[in-house]
């Protein structure tokens, strides 16, 4: 019985070594090793016994090319037409015209929105016998519901609807 009773307090007190609060880890032997210089928890570590300043975190820039979409309509006849994916804001409005304009059919089309990055979504809401056009520009997933919000809460129309499907123009990584 007192060979385990003193096994124990042998344990106990290995435990109390062990758990110590004021041992700093970080002036350990580990930390001495000059094998560990390279991921710099060695303050020993540099030429001529000098320590070894911190590494400055090297930022990388990669640029992405941005996409744009553009919207045409024509005011007298309501017809749209569009462009995604476009390189440009340039191209992106002339192909959302051409489209719009039909060969000349559908002329004259203005540039109604567009978006850099981003997605478009077209609600339209009956207020006193007009319809009224809105457009939400938003994140993917959010222009739906921006393009509802700015009809039903903006202008206080009851009835909206989603007239064109969110449509997104985003940068491929």
């Amino acid at each position: 019985m007192k060979k385990l009773l003193f096994v124990l307090l042998g344990l106990a007190s290995l435990n109390v070594c062990v758990a110590n609060p004021t041992y700093d880890v970080t002036r350990g032997a580990l930390q001495n090793n000059s094998a560990l210089c390279g991921y710099g928890y060695n303050p020993n570590c540099g030429s001529s016994g000098q320590s070894q300043h911190r590494r400055t975190t090297e930022i990388i820039h990669i640029k992405v090319p941005s996409k744009y979409l553009a919207l045409a309509i024509n005011l007298k006849t309501g017809l749209s037409g569009g462009a995604l994916d476009m390189d440009s804001l340039e191209a992106a409005k002339k192909q959302a015209i051409e489209t719009c304009e039909q060969g000349g059919k559908n002329a004259p089309c203005k540039i109604a929105v567009w978006v850099r990055n981003g997605c478009l979504a077209v609600a339209q809401g009956r207020l006193k016998g007009k319809w009224k056009t809105f457009y939400g520009v938003d994140d993917l997933g959010q222009a739906e519901a921006n393009a509802l919000n700015q009809c039903h809460v903006v202008s206080g129309i009851t009835q909206c609807r989603i007239t064109t499907k969110e449509a997104c123009s985003l940068p491929r990584y």
